[in-house]
């Protein structure tokens, strides 16, 4: 049953993540972006006058993927419990 669990967690987790991208993210474009700001150091953005974009983008992609893995998580866990 573990397995089993398992794999719908991921599947629940995978899931929040493809129903929060739009509200979050909108475009494909912003999520790029957000990817760029999480790999360039601070440093760079503050030089260059983006932090504050690079500390927003860095938020969002950092929430959508924690709540994708609390859902996993939660699925998984609940399953478990619940089926033993």
């Amino acid at each position: 049953m573990a397995t089993v669990s398992t794999i719908l967690g991921v599947i629940a987790g995978i899931g929040v993540m493809i129903l929060l991208f739009k509200p979050l993210f909108g475009t494909k474009e912003e999520f790029i972006d957000c990817v760029k700001f999480w790999f360039k150091p601070d440093f760079l953005s503050l030089f260059s006058g983006e932090y504050f974009e690079d500390r927003w983008s860095e938020m969002k992609l950092g929430l959508w993927i924690l709540c994708g893995v609390i859902a996993g998580i939660g699925v998984s866990a609940g399953l478990t419990k619940l089926f033993g």
